[in-house]
Parts: structure tokens; C-alpha cells; sequence
């Protein structure tokens, strides 16, 4: 009798074979294959293709034993960049960085978990500078300049800046400390050009070199210029809100903070005094909630806040936001109203604002 999950399997297998080799003529056909990976395995192998050629190999045929087979996928040229896509040395040599000049770019991640590059770049500038400098090798000696950015997930990595190497300042039994002063010229990049490092993430530094263009993946809207320091040590005007909504990556300290607790919150009519009483719960905590009034033009579903913009559009910019107390997200949906309720109740927003 014959099975009918082989049976489907082969039939999805036969049509996968078909379409890649419709797709790519050329190549080396995936049944090959089939002895080192089986049928399930190279089904999954195809769907996940998802577009791209396939590159098998025997890893140990030349040393005649076959131990298992590798593959990886070959990268689908951009079609809307028609595969010359802008890479980070077109927007660098453009601004003023020499073209011939011994460049390294740098790539600052730690990996041991001790220490939050993110959050010493930001917050901590001199300690994020002082660390840059000190090695415990001579990793700048023979370069002219450094591009510095900060290692995002995978192989992503964010511009920060450009620097001159101006040697070595001092040295210790450990360390050396570097000269580095930051070339101007390159403000309008720094935070907001996201690039690909390469395949070689595991390095942190390497040469930049004119022909091999490191691409770029994005360019974001300019970074939000106040720092965060503390939840209850802010206010937001609704303008300044959505610049920072629309600047923000889900590794920017505003981002990660704000999505990090629920809370209690407060929107102040500026023009009227009248106060709006709000919670924030759920995985994306308060960051969630205050993205929802900037989607929909600054009233977030609230009964009274749409009937002030339904009289006037523009009237969201008499809002400010700010945080009355933060909540584990632990909690749940009915503790955290219960604490806003409290504050409805000792602001008196129900009776004389907009809740």
C-alpha cells in the first residue's frame, strides 16, 4: 500500500525541482544531491531558496571521504537598485573622506554581555569615546582613518562617525590609547545609515576598501536629538513625539525603554489645561500605546481626544505626553487599569478633563 505523506512529498519535491530548474537552467540540479540530504530536508532546502540559486558542495570530497554535504544560497541581485545597489563609501568619498587614504572600518559589539554599546554611545559619550581608543593591540597603526559604527542584529551595522588616527597617545602594560580625533562632515550620516558588514561578522574591524562597497540597507529619518535618562524625568510635545515615533529603531535607547514597562500616563491639553489619563500594557508597553496616537494623528482611539481633532485637525499639537508611573509588564490588563483609574480618580480627569 502506498504511503500517502511519501507520496505527497514527492509531488512537492517534483515541483520544486521543476520550478528551480525552470528558474535556473544552468545550474547544477538539487536531486543530485539526495543522498547526502534526503528528500524532506532538500524540499526544505528549495523553499527556502526563495528565489536564490543553490551552491552544494561535498565539504571533504577532495580529501576523498564524503562527510555530508554543505550548501548556501547565492544572494538575488537587487532589482530595484538593478544590482548597483549605494554603499557606504559613495556617501563617505562624497562627503570628504579620501578615497585613497588606508581607512578601517570598525564595528563596536560586545558580545560578553557586559557591556550595552548602544546605551554608552548614546549616554555616555566619553566613556564610549575612551573606549574606542584603548586596544589591547595595535589594530590602528598602519590606518589613517577609522569609520566607527555599532553592531546591529545579524550583520547590520549604523554609522557613527568618522575619525582620524593621530597615533598612539600612551600605552600600559595592557593597552594602548589612541589619538582619535572625529572628522567633521559627516552629520547628516551618523545614526542614520544602516549598512551590511559583510559575512564576516564574527570581525570587528576591517579595511574599507573602494571595491568592495559595503551596501546600504537603509537610510533613517534623522535621529531624535534628546536623550532618555529616566521615565518619570520628561515631557514630550505631541511634534516631538512623532519625530521621535518615526526616527526610532527597536534598538535606540527611546525604544527599548519605553517598550521595556507598562505604566500610567498623562496627556495635557496645553491649551485648555484639561488632562487625559492613560495605561499602557502588552508586549510593547508604553512605546506600543504612543505609537498608536501618532498613527492616528495624535488621538489614539480615545472618545474625547477624536472629538477635539474632529473640530480640529491640527489640535494634537497642543498635546504633551509623559509617564506617571511605570509597571512591570508582568501585570496584567486589569492591574494596570486599576491603577490608572487611581489617577483618574486623584487628578480629577474624569469630572474635569478628557477621560
Amino acid at each position: 500500500m502506498t504511503n500517502p505523506l511519501l507520496s505527497d512529498q514527492e509531488s512537492e519535491l517534483t515541483a520544486l525541482l521543476d520550478a528551480y530548474q525552470e528558474k535556473f537552467p544552468a545550474a547544477e540540479s538539487p536531486i543530485t544531491y539526495m543522498m547526502g540530504f534526503g528528500p524532506e530536508q532538500l524540499c526544505t532546502i528549495l523553499r527556502q531558496a526563495n528565489g536564490r540559486e543553490i551552491v552544494f558542495s561535498y565539504p571533504d570530497l577532495d580529501q576523498g571521504v564524503l562527510d555530508g554535504c554543505a550548501y548556501h544560497y547565492k544572494e538575488a541581485p537587487d532589482e530595484a537598485g538593478r544590482g548597483n545597489p549605494i554603499t557606504l563609501q559613495e556617501l563617505l568619498y562624497a562627503r570628504g573622506l579620501p578615497r585613497t587614504a588606508k581607512t578601517k572600518l570598525v564595528r563596536h559589539r560586545d558580545t560578553s554581555g557586559t557591556i550595552d554599546i548602544h546605551d554608552l554611545y548614546r549616554n555616555h559619550r566619553p566613556a564610549f569615546l575612551d573606549y574606542q581608543r584603548q586596544q589591547g593591540n595595535r589594530v590602528f597603526d598602519k590606518c589613517d582613518f577609522l569609520v566607527a559604527c555599532l553592531g546591529e542584529p545579524g550583520s547590520q551595522s549604523r554609522f557613527v562617525g568618522v575619525f582620524k588616527v593621530q597615533g598612539i597617545e600612551r600605552e600600559t602594560e595592557e593597552h594602548y590609547y589612541y589619538q582619535l580625533v572625529e572628522v567633521p562632515g559627516f552629520a547628516d550620516l551618523k545614526e542614520r545609515v544602516i549598512f551590511d558588514w559583510g559575512r564576516a561578522a564574527i570581525s570587528w574591524h576591517q579595511w574599507l576598501r573602494p571595491e568592495v562597497g559595503k551596501t546600504v540597507l537603509e537610510i533613517q529619518p534623522k535621529p531624535f536629538s534628546q536623550p532618555f535618562t529616566d521615565y518619570l524625568d520628561f515631557t514630550l510635545s505631541f511634534a516631538e513625539l512623532t519625530q521621535l515615533v518615526n526616527s526610532q529603531s527597536p534598538r535606540d535607547e527611546w525604544c527599548r525603554m519605553l517598550s521595556a514597562t507598562a505604566g500610567v500616563y498623562l496627556i495635557l491639553d496645553q491649551s485648555s489645561g484639561k488632562q487625559y489619563i492613560g495605561s499602557a500594557y502588552g508586549t510593547e508597553g508604553i512605546w506600543g500605546r504612543w505609537k498608536d496616537y501618532v498613527a492616528t494623528q495624535g488621538h489614539g482611539g480615545n472618545v474625547e481626544l477624536v472629538k477635539l481633532l474632529a473640530a480640529d485637525a491640527q489640535h494634537s499639537w497642543h498635546f504633551q505626553f509623559t509617564v506617571l508611573m511605570t509597571l512591570p509588564k508582568t501585570m496584567t490588563q486589569r492591574e494596570v487599569v486599576k491603577r490608572e483609574q487611581l489617577y483618574m480618580k486623584k487628578l480629577g480627569s474624569r469630572a474635569h478633563g478628557l477621560n
